[in-house]
């Protein structure tokens, strides 16, 4: 419970009725953007043969040689089977939904804004060296990370906590501190107790002249934000934007390429990331899916600095004015072991995708073991031939999963990954109290990653994303005792159990297997 607030569990399900209304819009939009796909289709089919067989060949060009760059051979090859099942048609919806925009105006001004804030982002030799002679074995994780301009940090206090009602408690606490500025993005944000009492607070410090920003990603929130929230934390002195508007861009309609940030920064002295969105789920304080399982970290120290760049990046992307970075650079700092390195990808950076690569750095390094949290398993050929690999050659690797899942399709998905990791002696739990949506991975006691990066495609490739990778801090302690503990109430799968669950469900799976990338 929140200190000075109280709380009733709340349902916070129902929509308001602007949400409502742009929900209609949207979905009216597409089925109008796809009835024209069908009757374009269906005029070149039995009007004009010749242009749809050129447009077929265009089609299979564009995905095999134009987008090769992407490096990704299972969402070709998605991609290529819709186009032949569904000719012209399926082209169609590939250059709507499936191509990362890289030359529209809106992407070049997110990659605008992304650069400008790089500039900002300084590596200190100091620290690097410090870094090679306690952990010269990690050189090449900071040394990747640090040549894709996130700096490496020391004079960071690191706070753990295992459940995101713990994680709003303490930022709360924070928030009620703050003297000069409050910056909160979210993926998700919420009607509902948490929010009320977060945003009593926030017009509260407002009040005060403490400078308060909130973004939410349009399509996250487009059934749950509060009606008129805009204009009432606006009246307030509040900057409210939401990230990437869908109505905006309904012609193209980037479902893919959303925010799913999760920061707060309080006067750039102390910072929170994870996996919880500002919703009642995510403390708990609204039964959804069973016992709701996320994690946190608060950092406390130099490595805030590189979280409110990425704020401020995303932000500019969206507003008219560009914002004064060194207004917001604290020179606090706190003694404290072990090092931080915060980062953030996105389709921005496409084909290099700092997520993806770490994640792999971390499996196929493992000596002793690597332990993942992670809601979603959807994963290309490459993550799983690296699963496997660590596994076969004697590293312990363990997977824990939801066993209540909040996307069906998803959850299949996922499960369709099982048989083959099981094979190669991957261990796998879910979660049965509920549903588990931390993200995190950890290996040999001395560095993990913990952020906003699920084990999908989406994060890897079409999200905006931040993490924290963590070297030789003692709250890595703390998060391989929440994996044990996390695993000691999970149902372990077993190999000849799931080899014989019913054929239509493993013909299922096979199928949607095929399509993992596009979920």
């Amino acid at each position: 419970m929140f200190v000075g607030t109280e709380f009733t569990m709340s349902q916070n399900t129902e929509m308001g009725i602007s949400g409502k209304i742009r929900l209609v819009v949207v979905a009216a939009a597409v089925l109008m953007q796809l009835a024209l796909i069908i009757l374009l289709v269906y005029f070149l089919r039995y009007r004009a043969i010749y242009a749809y067989i050129i447009i077929q060949f265009i089609a299979l060009v564009d995905i095999v040689f134009l987008d090769g760059r992407k490096n990704n051979r299972s969402f070709i090859i998605a991609w290529l089977i819709v186009i032949s099942v569904l000719p012209v048609f399926g082209h169609i919806l590939y250059l709507m939904w499936g191509r990362c925009p890289s030359n529209d105006y809106r992407s070049r001004r997110m990659n605008a804004s992304i650069a400008r804030g790089m500039g900002f982002l300084e590596r200190e030799p100091a620290v690097y060296s410090d870094f090679q002679k306690i952990h010269p074995g990690r050189k090449r994780f900071a040394g990747y990370l640090g040549r894709q301009n996130f700096p490496l940090y020391t004079n960071t206090k690191c706070d753990y906590y295992p459940l995101g009602e713990l994680q709003f408690d303490a930022m709360f606490k924070d928030m009620e501190k703050a003297k000069k500025f409050i910056f909160m993005e979210y993926f998700i944000l919420s009607s509902g107790s948490l929010w009320n009492s977060f945003e009593e607070l926030l017009i509260h410090k407002a009040k005060e002249g403490v400078e308060v920003r909130l973004m939410f990603d349009d399509l996250g929130s487009i059934s749950r934000v509060p009606k008129n929230l805009v204009k009432k934390l606006g009246s307030h002195g509040i900057l409210v934007q939401r990230f990437n508007p869908v109505l905006r861009h309904l012609s193209q309609l980037h479902i893919n390429y959303r925010n799913h940030q999760k920061i707060a920064v309080i006067d750039g002295n102390v910072a929170y990331t994870g996996g919880t969105n500002m919703a009642d789920e995510y403390a708990n304080l609204y039964v959804k899916y069973g016992h709701w399982k996320d994690t946190a970290i608060r950092l406390e120290g130099d490595a805030v600095w590189s979280l409110t760049v990425s704020f401020i990046q995303m932000w500019d992307s969206e507003s008219k004015e560009a914002s004064f970075y060194d207004k917001y650079k604290s020179e606090y700092g706190c003694e404290a072991q072990g090092f931080f390195q915060p980062f953030s990808d996105g389709p921005a950076n496409n084909p290099v995708n700092p997520a993806e690569v770490i994640y792999r750095k971390i499996i196929n390094s493992a000596r002793d073991y690597v332990y993942i949290m992670t809601p979603y398993l959807v994963i290309d050929n490459n993550m799983m031939d690296a699963l496997c690999s660590a596994s076969m050659g004697g590293t312990d690797v363990r997977i824990i999963t939801p066993k209540i899942f909040d996307q069906w399709y998803v959850h299949k998905v996922t499960r369709s990954n099982y048989e083959e990791l099981l094979r190669a002696g991957v261990r796998i739990y879910e979660y049965t109290p509920g549903f588990i949506h931390a993200k995190t991975i950890i290996s040999d006691d001395d560095h993990a990653v913990t952020g906003t990066i699920n084990m999908d495609y989406r994060s890897f490739y079409m999200h905006y994303e931040n993490g924290v990778w963590i070297c030789g801090a003692p709250v890595l302690e703390e998060i391989k005792k929440d994996m044990i503990d996390t695993m000691a109430v999970c149902e372990e799968m077993e190999l000849e159990k799931w080899v014989n669950r019913p054929f239509y469900i493993k013909a299922l799976q096979t199928v949607m297997r095929l399509f993992a990338v596009l979920f």
